[in-house]
């Protein structure tokens, strides 16, 4: 009897032991990755463009980050930061507070970004004891029920589980590209006058606990919300003594040429809820705030088993210090805007592509919506047979996101993106 080879059998077990609800992309069998490219257990190379989600800034495996958590395993692997401090938790708490904007100085550790979120959800409830939420329309939030419950980029995501979390309301996101010729101006505008509707129709402002925005969106499209929005938003909830969250999960740690966010607005948020590329690919999420706010916070309100693990904050500390010794932030932003400028110039002219955007290393491609349903499926996978993953995000699915490694090199760069190009010339 001939043995299965490992692709097949890998594969075999995992689509008869794993659950089928999560989303396949691709039924690629990972077997090792380094930088920014993968191998398969078949033994093909491929080159990443995805980097776990926008988890891995420093591509995969780095060395530095390798040490950290080899280093952090040997002395222990797990404690609990409800039984004792130690050194990588506090080391990393002090780090997030020096690099993060004002006053934000006190962290709660996570296992991820939902978790971190439905835990910021829950401080601002306790700091304020008011209710209401406020998010905005395309945004992605996370899969926790709570996250779920101020998510609305999809119905799909929300589909089976109502109702989730009472006083929710959605407020329009400003993004111009989407409105045939309206200008950045009038988009801060109409959803400011939006939001005040809320809060005149549906609930009054003294019962909202607080405003929820990516300050970039991230699932929803790669659309940068106005500066001039955000400082108006932040005018209003101090306003109304409303608490104001950015959701940094995906944008955070030098992905938008800032080390986070909000740095292009100038706006200092509440809360900061941040992951992903804080630990480079190891779970960990964070809530960050002012000790007063955090102080709100009954002891006992909220709690994690593996929050802040050893080994989890060893690795985000390497990760950073990678991002701050290499000027990756730098990098970020200079890199991001001459990869804006080639696919701008090498995809000019050419039918169906509504915009190429980016901040730093957040790219998007956004193809018109009346061909993105079949154009975007066939550029993807015409990438993946040229041995390079990408992935999309979108309410329709219609841009092409770039979450390169924030140290790629330049061979892997140049040929990555001239692999997309050709796909979308091949496609349109």
């Amino acid at each position: 009897m001939k043995l299965q080879n490992k692709t097949t059998e890998i594969r075999e077990k995992a689509k008869k032991h794993l659950s089928p609800v999560m989303t396949r992309v691709t039924e690629l069998v990972i077997e090792k990755a380094k930088g920014a490219r993968f191998w398969t257990a078949d033994g093909d190379e491929y080159i990443d463009f995805v980097s776990g989600v926008a988890v891995n800034a420093v591509g995969h495996a780095n060395d530095a980050m390798v040490d950290a958590i080899k280093k952090q395993a040997e002395l222990f692997i797990h404690f609990g930061l409800n039984y004792g401090y130690y050194e990588s938790a506090a080391n990393l708490a002090e780090k997030i507070a020096s690099i993060t904007p004002g006053n934000l100085d006190t962290v709660f550790f996570s296992n991820s970004g939902g978790e971190a979120i439905d835990g910021a959800l829950k401080l601002a409830r306790a700091a304020t004891g008011r209710p209401g939420i406020i998010s905005f329309e395309g945004s992605f939030h996370g899969r926790t029920l709570g996250a779920t419950a101020i998510t609305a980029s999809s119905s799909k995501y929300r589909k089976y589980y109502e109702p989730i979390l009472g006083e929710v309301h959605h407020a329009p996101y400003p993004y111009p590209s989407q409105l045939k010729g309206v200008q950045e101006e009038e988009a801060t505008s109409y959803c400011l006058h939006q939001l005040q509707k809320i809060f005149d129709l549906r609930i009054d402002p003294s019962r909202v606990a607080a405003v929820v925005i990516e300050p970039v969106m991230g699932e929803g499209g790669y659309f940068p919300a106005p500066p001039a929005f955000l400082q108006e938003l932040r005018k209003i909830t101090k306003q109304h003594g409303i608490l104001l969250i950015f959701d940094e999960v995906q944008t955070g740690f030098g992905r938008t040429g800032k080390m986070f966010a909000a740095e292009h607005s100038g706006v200092n948020p509440d809360i900061l809820v941040l992951a992903k590329a804080l630990s480079g690919g190891m779970p960990l999420g964070a809530i960050v705030a002012s000790r007063e706010i955090h102080e709100k916070w009954p002891t006992g309100g909220h709690g994690s088993t593996f929050g802040g693990n050893p080994i989890s904050c060893a690795a985000a500390l390497a990760n950073i210090h990678i991002i701050e010794a290499e000027k990756l932030v730098d990098r970020s932003k200079d890199l991001g805007a001459r990869i804006v400028e080639r696919l701008q110039q090498s995809l000019n002219g050419i039918q169906g592509i509504k915009e190429i955007r980016g901040l730093g290393m957040m790219i998007g491609l956004e193809f018109h919506e009346d061909i993105a349903s079949h154009a975007v499926p066939v550029i993807k996978q015409k990438c993946l047979d040229h041995k390079l993953l990408i992935m999309n995000c979108g309410i329709q699915g219609q841009t092409i996101r770039l979450m390169l490694p924030l140290n790629i090199n330049e061979v892997d760069l140049d040929q990555g993106l001239s692999i997309l190009e050709n796909a979308v010339k091949d496609t349109l």
